[in-house]
């Protein structure tokens, strides 16, 4: 049996800060892999060059050619045309308006490329690799610096009419509640982010009810990453476990609404903050979404955290481009 030279695809996950690339093997075992911050103010020149040297570097630490690789996934923010390889709208890159990124990163490789919402990816990564492996009906949060949603309905990502379903952190949740990113008031994103939680954990530490987290990281709301909430909780700080505890509530809250209108049988939830505190968070939210949502629904739901940490996009991105373009198999194969 002959082997097939294309046996590696390329995965990327394209953030505001920071771009991950895999270059993995036919079973998705990871070859060589490269973190790269984005610089979305520098512009789009800087960011394809960006694409470019992290592609370089792959194939090079690799040791793999273009024509052993199938194609590259990517995974980016925002809406997106997935059919025709358009970024239409990105917030967290604003030069990327109406934007033709497969058809420039396709110039600048030679391979076939394919893009998708990134938050869908990590979602279709979570079900083909991990925790969500194996369900139909199936339910993503993801809680970062924002929070995003995915869809997994009868086994398969949907997307909706323009490729905009999902958009969770968009739920309304306080109508007296603080501004949004998105322009309206009280959003799940405005209330229940890690960067929302932080700035109510800047709050506690000037009043001195969270010394630890006061003594490491001072009141400096874009300081007080997950990792530093996690280390104040640690040390003691109560005020700070509350604060998480009463947010989760709230993630429980939109989950039970999501549970009434959706009926799934597994919410993933993930993103730094979850990672961070995978019990407290999956816990507390599991209990509220089952006070709050319709008990025959609710009974059967599992919630539980994502397992492939940073990993989710790349993965879902590379298996993505793996079943669009890898040949298909000849007989005897």
């Amino acid at each position: 049996m002959a082997k097939d030279k294309k046996s590696y695809t390329i995965g990327f996950d394209l953030g505001g800060t920071k771009i991950l690339a895999t270059l993995f093997d036919s079973r998705f075992k990871v070859v060589a892999e490269i973190k790269a911050k984005s610089k979305p103010q520098k512009g789009e020149r800087n960011f394809l060059k960006t694409l470019r040297k992290s592609f370089e570097y792959l194939i090079y630490q690799g040791g793999v050619g273009r024509s052993e690789i199938v194609g590259i996934g990517m995974g980016c923010p925002g809406l997106i045309d997935d059919k025709n390889g358009i970024v239409l709208v990105s917030p967290n890159l604003a030069f990327m308006k109406h934007f033709r990124l497969a058809a420039q990163v396709q110039k600048m490789t030679k391979l076939p490329v394919v893009i998708e919402n990134d938050v869908n990816t990590g979602l279709f990564g979570e079900h083909q690799f991990g925790a969500a492996k194996g369900y139909s009906h199936a339910l993503g949060i993801f809680i970062g610096t924002g929070i995003g949603g995915a869809l997994l309905l009868n086994g398969q990502i949907y997307g909706g009419a323009s490729g905009g379903a999902g958009e969770f952190g968009h739920l309304l949740l306080d109508p007296q509640g603080p501004a949004c990113g998105c322009g309206r008031i009280g959003c799940f994103e405005a209330l229940c982010s890690r960067l929302a939680i932080a700035g109510e954990a800047a709050g506690l530490a000037a009043r001195q009810k969270a010394p630890r987290l006061l003594k490491t990281v001072g009141t400096d709301l874009l300081e007080i990453k997950s990792g530093q909430l996690q280390q104040a909780v640690r040390a003691g700080d109560q005020a700070i476990e509350a604060l998480l505890r009463r947010k989760a509530r709230s993630i429980g809250v939109v989950m039970a609404n999501l549970v009434n209108v959706l009926n799934p049988e597994l919410i993933v939830l993930g993103g730094g903050l979850v990672e961070a505190f995978p019990a407290l968070i999956t816990k507390e939210a599991a209990q509220a979404m089952r006070d709050q949502a319709m008990p025959i629904l609710a009974r059967d739901v599992r919630v539980v955290p994502a397992r492939l940490g940073d990993r989710a996009i790349v993965m879902g991105a590379a298996k993505r481009a793996w079943d669009r373009f890898s040949p298909p198999l000849k007989k005897g194969d």
